[in-house]
């Protein structure tokens, strides 16, 4: 079982890098420190799916879990990482 959790995991890490990889701005301003953070977050996912792939360990549900849903955030931001971090809030 673990082994299909961690294909899962390392699926979710993978298409959420490229995502992030391939955003394109179209318009939009530059900002310096979501640009960091972007680049961090690709650098945390590819090493994430590296190791995951490198080293086949113990793959809980959680963590396929957790690489799912932030997966999903990403593509429901369309890799935007400015957009993950605005609060619509009035």
């Amino acid at each position: 079982m673990h082994i299909t959790l961690a294909t899962i995991a390392l699926v979710a890490q993978l298409a959420a890098a490229l995502l992030l990889l391939t955003y394109r701005r179209n318009g939009a301003r530059h900002r310096r420190h979501v640009s960091w953070l972007a680049w961090l977050l690709v650098v945390v996912l590819g090493g994430s799916s590296i190791e995951l792939a490198l080293h086949a360990k113990q793959v809980g549900i959680f963590e396929a879990g957790k690489a799912v849903l932030l997966s999903l955030f990403v593509l429901c931001a369309r890799g935007n990482v400015a957009r993950l971090l605005r609060s619509d809030a009035p």
